[in-house]
């Protein structure tokens, strides 16, 4: 019992520490995802950027040649990221092949890759 009094407190550091370092690894990753993205089948394409410290998606979207603009917050819960739709839509980066996947929503790359940071 003596040990898990000593260990207890040690853990909760480690804990929190960690938690901190993922919600900077979440920054970093936002930054690096700034820019502008079309979908694999060209139909969407959104743009991501910083708005004075909260990130934000517009996305377009053609509908009968029509195109319909849509301005969202993305926020960070539980380590995962997600565009505020009023339904949770999990925002992925992968960063090797410097793609985001929506889900739901598909697969996107980035319209000009000149803009990789």
């Amino acid at each position: 019992m003596k040990q898990f009094k000593r260990l207890f407190p040690v853990l909760l550091c480690a804990c929190l520490l960690s938690m901190t370092a993922c919600k900077d690894n979440t920054q970093k990753e936002l930054e690096r995802m700034q820019g502008k993205w079309v979908s694999k089948n060209g139909n969407t394409v959104f743009s991501l950027w910083n708005d004075n410290g909260q990130y934000k998606v517009a996305r377009t979207v053609k509908v009968r040649g029509k195109e319909l603009t849509n301005t969202h917050t993305v926020r960070q819960t539980d380590g995962c990221l997600y565009i505020d739709t009023g339904f949770a839509v999990v925002l992925t980066y992968d960063g090797k092949n410097d793609r985001i996947t929506l889900s739901p929503g598909g697969e996107y790359q980035r319209s000009d890759k000149s803009l990789k940071q």
